[in-house]
C-alpha cells in the first residue's frame, strides 16, 4: 500500500471520506445519479459502478475521485504514475470509501437521520478556500473553486450532508470500548523485550567484474527495468500574471464620490471629545454618594475603593456615546458633565452605581473635506480597484467558459504570456537541475496538474485580491523512461551492480546457512576468502523499534531481527542492488510489564482505540449489509483497465 493510503486512511473514522482537493483543503467528493434508469453500463458518464441502496455511484464520479486523489498524492510524490497509484491500492481504496460514504448516508436516511440545509451551509462557509480576504464566506470564491474543480454545488452539498450524518453515527460506535487486562499485559511486556544479534553486509561491489557490458545485455536489462528510470509526468504551462497595480493610474475616485464618502462618514469627521476615566461601581446610591464625598475630601479613588473592599477599573479614553453603550446614558451624562480632575455625580447602570474621576479631557476639532481628502481618496481607490479586479477575473472566467483561448484573453487585456519548460508536479525540471520556478508557481502548479488535457484555461488567485494568473497547459508528457542512449552510463552502472548483487546473494545465503547451523558469523565471513566489511553488533528493544519507526528511521536489518527466531540467521537485500545483509539473532530477553503501571495504562488506551476502530468498522459493514450493495464488476474492471492504460 502506498504512502497516500497509509496516511489518509489509517483512521476508521476516515473510512467514509473520499478526497477532492479544492485549494488547500480536502473535502469529500462523490455523487449519485439518482435520476438515471439504474441500468448498469460501461465506463461512461451515465454508467453505474455500484448501487448502494437507492443511490448509485457512477463510473465517471469514481474516475474523477480517483484522479483527484492521484493528483494530490503526485504533488508530494512526483515519481508516482497513475498505473502505480491504482496498483498500490488507489482504485480499491477510493471505491471502498465511496461505498462506505453512501452506505452511511443511505442508512441514516432509512432511519430518519438528516443534515439540515443550515448545518451544511455553516460547514461550507467554514472552508478557508471559500472565504474572502475578510474571513467571511465569499460567493465569488465559492463559485470559482467549484468551477476550477468541475464540481456542482448540488454534489458538494450532498457530500457534506453524507459526512455530517457519518459524524453523528460513527463516533458512538466505538465509544467505551473495554479491553481485558489479561490481553494488555502480554503486549505491554512485548514492548520491553530486548534482542541481541549481529549484522554483516555482503556488498555487490565486492563481486563486480571489470568488464564492460554488451549493448544487447544493457538493452535487455533496460527493457526489464524501464520503470526504474521512468520520468514522472511533466507539463509545460503557459501563463500570464497580472495584479491590481494595472488599475493604479486608470481608476481614480471622482469628486462626487469623494464628497459622497465624506457626507456618509460625516459623524466620523465631526468634532469629538474623549475622557480618560477611572471608575468604581457600588451596589447602592447611598454607597456611591459616600464614596464620592470621601474622594472630594482628599482621599484617592484607589484608597477610597479599597476602604470598602472594592477595586478601581481603569476605563481609559472613552467617548460619550461609547460610554453610554457600555454603561448607560445616565452614567455618560454624569461623567461628561464633570470637569477635568473632578468626580462625576453618582449615576446608575445595569451593573450598579458609578462614580468616576476624570483624569484627562481630549477635544478633537472637526475635520474638513480638504483635511481628510487624501485618506478618502486612498480608501475609495482601494475599493474601486478591488471591484475592478473582481470584475476582470469574472470576465476572464466567462470568456474561457465561452471558448476563448489563453492567447485571446491575454491579447485583449494586454498581458504577456510566458511558458515554463517541461516541469514535474513539484516544479523541478529534470533536464536542468539548476532551474528554479518563479514563486507564483507554488499556487499555479497544483491547478495546472489537476487539469485534463482538454480543460479550459483557468484564472488562479496568487495573492488574495492583489495578484492573479491566467494559465493553460500547453503540453503534457506522460510518465515514461527516457531513451537508453541518454542514460546509458547510469544503466550500465546499475546492470553491473545487479550482476554483482546476484553473486553477493549466493555468498550471503551460504553464510546464513552456516550461521544457522552454529558457525559464528565472523568465521563464516572469513571462510568466504573475500574482503568484506566487519560484523556489527545490534542490541535494541521493541520500544526503541517503535520509536524509530514513528520517525521513519528503522534500519531494515533491525526490523528483520525482531521477526526472527532465536539462533537463526536470515538474508535481506540492500536497497538499489548495493548488496545483501546477513542478520543473526543470538539472544532474546523477554520483557515483564506487570509492574509498569504507566506502560500498562498507555497500552490499554491504545487497545481501546484499536477496539473502537474495529467496532466502527463492523458498524459500517452492518450498515452496508442493511442497505444493500451491488457492484457492476464489468464496469469496475473496465475502468480499472482504462486507468492503467490497458484500453
Amino acid at each position: 500500500m502506498i504512502s497516500f493510503f497509509r496516511r489518509i486512511f489509517s483512521s476508521k473514522l476516515g473510512l467514509f471520506l473520499t478526497m477532492c482537493f479544492v485549494g488547500l483543503i480536502a473535502i469529500a467528493f462523490a455523487s449519485a445519479d439518482v435520476t438515471g434508469s439504474g441500468a448498469f453500463g460501461g465506463v461512461t458518464s451515465s454508467g453505474t459502478a455500484v448501487k448502494v441502496g437507492d443511490s448509485e455511484i457512477s463510473t465517471s464520479d469514481l474516475n474523477m475521485s480517483i484522479n483527484n486523489a492521484f493528483r494530490a498524492e503526485q504533488r508530494e510524490n512526483t515519481g508516482l504514475d497513475l498505473k502505480s497509484f491504482v496498483e498500490g491500492g488507489g482504485f480499491d481504496g477510493i471505491l471502498d470509501r465511496l461505498i462506505n460514504s453512501f452506505s452511511i448516508a443511505e442508512f441514516g436516511d432509512k432511519y430518519g437521520m438528516a443534515a439540515g440545509k443550515r448545518l451544511v451551509d455553516s460547514e461550507i462557509a467554514s472552508i478557508p478556500s471559500f472565504q474572502g480576504a475578510d474571513g467571511q464566506f465569499s460567493e465569488e470564491n465559492f463559485r470559482r473553486a467549484l468551477q476550477q474543480q468541475g464540481i456542482k454545488e448540488k454534489q458538494l452539498r450532498e457530500d457534506f450532508s453524507r459526512n455530517l450524518i457519518a459524524d453523528q453515527l460513527l463516533p458512538v460506535s466505538g465509544f467505551g470500548a473495554f479491553v481485558p487486562q489479561q490481553l494488555v499485559l502480554p503486549y505491554a511486556s512485548l514492548l520491553l523485550e530486548s534482542r541481541q544479534g549481529q549484522v554483516a553486509i555482503i556488498p555487490s561491489a565486492a563481486f563486480v567484474e571489470n568488464v564492460e557490458p554488451s549493448d544487447a545485455a544493457l538493452s535487455a536489462f533496460y527493457s526489464k527495468n524501464g520503470s526504474r528510470y521512468t520520468i514522472p509526468e511533466r507539463r509545460t504551462i503557459s501563463y500570464a500574471l497580472f495584479s491590481k497595480d494595472r488599475f493604479n493610474e486608470t481608476i481614480k475616485p471622482t469628486e462626487k464620490e469623494i464628497q459622497g464618502k465624506y457626507n456618509l462618514d460625516k459623524a466620523k469627521y465631526a468634532a469629538s471629545e474623549t475622557r480618560n476615566i477611572d471608575q468604581v461601581i457600588v451596589p447602592t446610591q447611598a454607597a456611591a454618594k459616600a464614596l464620592a464625598d470621601k474622594i472630594k475630601g482628599g482621599t484617592t479613588i484607589d484608597a477610597a475603593a479599597q476602604s470598602v473592599g472594592l477595586s478601581v477599573a481603569e476605563v481609559g479614553s472613552v467617548s460619550k456615546s461609547g460610554l453610554a453603550n457600555t454603561a448607560s446614558q445616565a452614567v455618560a451624562d454624569a461623567v461628561f458633565a464633570a470637569p477635568s480632575g473632578g468626580i462625576s455625580a453618582p449615576a446608575q447602570s445595569a451593573l450598579g452605581w458609578h462614580i468616576a474621576v476624570v483624569k484627562e479631557i481630549k477635544n478633537v476639532p472637526a475635520q474638513t473635506l480638504e483635511q481628510v481628502r487624501p485618506s478618502i481618496v486612498v480608501e475609495l481607490s482601494r475599493e474601486k480597484i478591488a471591484d475592478a479586479m473582481a470584475e476582470l477575473t469574472m470576465k476572464m472566467e466567462d470568456e474561457f467558459a465561452s471558448g476563448s483561448t489563453l492567447a485571446d484573453v491575454a491579447k485583449a487585456e494586454n498581458l504577456t504570456i510566458q511558458a515554463t519548460p517541461m516541469l514535474l508536479a513539484n516544479g523541478q525540471n529534470p533536464e536542468d537541475p539548476n532551474y528554479r520556478p518563479i514563486p507564483e508557481m507554488e499556487r499555479i502548479l497544483p491547478i495546472a496538474f489537476s487539469l485534463e488535457e482538454d480543460s479550459d484555461p483557468q484564472v488562479v488567485e496568487i495573492i488574495p485580491g492583489q495578484q492573479y494568473a491566467i494559465l493553460a497547459v500547453s503540453q503534457i508528457a506522460a510518465a515514461a523512461p527516457p531513451p537508453l542512449q541518454s542514460i546509458k552510463q547510469t544503466v550500465a552502472r546499475d546492470y553491473i551492480l545487479e550482476q554483482g548483487s546476484k553473486k553477493a546473494k549466493t555468498v550471503a545465503d551460504k553464510i546464513a546457512k552456516q550461521v544457522s547451523s552454529g558457525v559464528a558469523l565472523s568465521k563464516a565471513l572469513a571462510d568466504t576468502n573475500v574482503r568484506l566489511p566487519a560484523v556489527e553488533s545490534i542490541n535494541s528493544t521493541r520500544a526503541n523499534l517503535a520509536t524509530q519507526s514513528q520517525k521513519g528511521q528503522v534500519p531494515p536489518p533491525l526490523t528483520l531481527m525482531f521477526s526472527m527466531a532465536e539462533g537463526t540467521a536470515k538474508t535481506l537485500k540492500a536497497p538499489q542492488n548495493q548488496g545483501w545483509f546477513v542478520v543473526s539473532l543470538t539472544n532474546i530477553d523477554p520483557g515483564d510489564a506487570s509492574k509498569q503501571t504507566d506502560l500498562l495504562r498507555a497500552t490499554s488506551t491504545q487497545f481501546k482505540n484499536v477496539f473502537g476502530n474495529e467496532y466502527t468498522d463492523q458498524f459500517i459493514n452492518a450498515m452496508k449489509a442493511d442497505v444493500g450493495i451491488k457492484k457492476n464488476d464489468k464496469a469496475l474492471s473496465a475502468l480499472r483497465s482504462q486507468l492503467m492504460g490497458q484500453q
